[in-house]
């Protein structure tokens, strides 16, 4: 097969256990106008038990098709679209699904949309046959004409049968819904495109969704708030062949999703996303409560943003866990205070075994001024920092003083509203543990009820990229103190949510930028930063932050 060295898109097909669908939707691949030679096929099979490797094997000589896997475990097709779109070479991503059967003209039509366009777009593609609850499935298939669904969509728009499901949508507002306040709403994963360029600058899909519904919409949110442009081409047409589902299932898993997004972007728009306000009334809703668009939300100060208490155990660990939350609160008018609980005197000597140039005296100061000035990036006040500078890496030993220093400073503070500490269980180093579990039992001691968010820096996969581990606890910290936490019952009814840090991420990168003993070359050959380059990727790559939290 004759390629150009760059196609013009790259379409990405999750899969699970459904080759048959997906023999479908690939035949329609290679009967497109634009020329099989312009397209890269990527299927990506999230732990498929059936032939479907065999299925995308056979079309490898009819199509510019690579195969992608990955284990199976559980729901995760917003893993499966990210390795899609990790390894896609074309500046236009569509997204397909299993049993989507594509117009001859669909990636024409949506690779037009990109090209014609002065700015990024995010196209939503027409999808006839698309059904909630396999209501008319039998007779659908017997509709359908597999080896020409052109003429089958000529017949259903003809004939004005099972138009697609948001048409009702498109009636009221006008196929130019880009300009509403909410339209990423109709970005449905179906049939869509974007720029591959900004669907990985704004982090591709959130792969916390491990159920059915709002991925999608997840994206289209980001895209929105990255300015990417809504349109619908009803050009780029298609068919999705019915399967069996049920209606009811997918809107209980939605709705623990729905929850999930309103508490992640947190803005009065997106707190409309919940079962009981239908997609197509929200922007009705936005415009009747002239609610202000999530943009100008977020830049304007707020009064009633809860004040923030946070714990850092080392001088870098509140940027990295919390940066953009801090940047936020800070841009809101809330009072923040940070604590940083160890001097990070250790940084190099523990982890890169280098004790001179700097010297761990030399660090503390150093550090001290790295911190102060990324708060001051943060727009943190200066007067609301708090040194407690116990020595890096054995905090274990210092859990009398710290205690009474953590009592002394909450009593100042009895007011705050929120408190961000790492995980009293679930972090493995040993300085963010305690610092969790001290923080914990200071809080039940003074009888004080603050909002608590639990984050978690130090996991395994951290200890690997780092080379360092420090898990080893004093005998007194291990054995613990009546009245604190029971640790059997650690993580009980808690669970993970994400604040959206987008808007704030740059911000939160300056402010990481002035750890420079941590993130980059410091000391005299030195071959590599003390933070891996890999977690500083991942940590500056992320628009959302992850936080523990008990449920309500």
């Amino acid at each position: 097969m004759n390629t150009l060295s760059t196609p013009l898109c790259s379409v990405v097909v999750p899969t699970y256990n459904r080759s048959q669908l997906l023999r479908h939707t690939l035949e329609s691949l290679t009967r497109q106008s634009l020329g099989t030679d312009a397209i890269e096929v990527l299927v990506a099979d999230d732990g498929s038990s059936d032939d479907t490797a065999e299925v995308a094997a056979s079309f490898q000589g009819r199509l510019r098709l690579r195969y992608l896997a990955q284990a199976d475990e559980g729901y995760r097709v917003a893993a499966a679209r990210n390795l899609g779109l990790r390894n896609a070479t074309a500046p236009v991503t569509v997204f397909l699904d299993s049993g989507v059967l594509l117009h001859s003209g669909a990636l024409a039509a949506h690779v037009e949309s990109h090209r014609s366009a002065d700015r990024p777009v995010a196209v939503t593609g027409y999808v006839y046959c698309f059904n909630e609850n396999n209501e008319d499935g039998a007779e659908i298939e017997g509709a359908i004409d597999y080896q020409d669904p052109d003429s089958t969509m000529a017949l259903l728009a003809a004939e004005n049968r099972w138009l697609d499901l948001r048409e009702e949508f498109y009636e009221k507002y006008g196929d130019g819904f880009g300009v509403l306040p909410a339209p990423w709403l109709m970005w449905w994963t179906c049939n869509v495109s974007a720029s591959t360029a900004q669907l990985r600058e704004v982090g591709g899909f959130d792969e916390n969704y491990r159920s059915w519904g709002a991925e999608d919409v997840d994206l289209g949110y980001r895209l929105h708030r990255a300015g990417a442009h809504f349109v619908l081409n009803r050009d780029a047409a298609s068919i999705h062949v019915p399967h069996p589902k049920v209606y009811a299932d997918n809107m209980r898993t939605a709705a623990g999703n729905y929850r999930y997004f309103s508490t992640k972007f947190d803005t009065p728009i997106t707190r409309l996303v919940a079962p009981e306000n239908h997609f197509y009334e929200i922007n009705d809703t936005i415009r009747e409560r002239r609610l202000p668009s999530c943009a100008d939300y977020l830049a304007t100060p707020d009064p009633d943003e809860p004040s923030a208490l946070v714990f850092s155990p080392h001088p870098d660990d509140d940027v990295i866990a919390c940066g953009g939350v801090i940047a936020r609160k800070t841009g809101l008018g809330a009072r923040v205070d940070v604590v940083f609980v160890t001097d990070g005197s250790q940084s190099h000597a523990a982890v890169l075994d280098i004790h001179e140039d700097p010297a761990p005296a030399e660090l503390v100061k150093i550090r001290r001024a790295e911190a102060e000035a990324a708060e001051s990036v943060l727009g943190v006040d200066p007067a609301r920092l708090h040194f407690f500078e116990f020595p890096d890496t054995r905090l274990a030993d210092a859990l009398p003083e710290f205690r009474a220093r953590v009592l002394e400073l909450l009593g100042e503070l009895r007011t705050v509203d929120e408190v961000y500490l790492p995980h009293d269980e679930r972090e493995l180093n040993a300085d963010h543990r305690l610092t969790g579990r001290i923080v914990l039992e200071c809080l039940a001691a003074l009888g004080l009820t603050p909002k608590i968010y639990k984050f978690v820096v130090w996991d395994e996969r951290t200890e690997s990229e780092f080379g360092f581990v420090n898990r080893v606890e004093s005998e007194a910290a291990q054995a613990g103190e009546p009245g604190g936490p029971d640790e059997s019952a650690a993580g009980a009814g808690e669970r993970l949510i994400a604040r959206d840090i987008a808007p704030r991420l740059a911000v939160k990168c300056a402010a990481l930028d002035e750890h420079r003993t941590q993130m980059s070359l410091f000391a005299p050959g030195q071959r590599r930063p003390v933070v891996p380059e890999s977690f500083q990727e991942r940590v500056r790559g992320r628009d959302r932050e992850m936080y523990w939290v008990l449920d309500a």
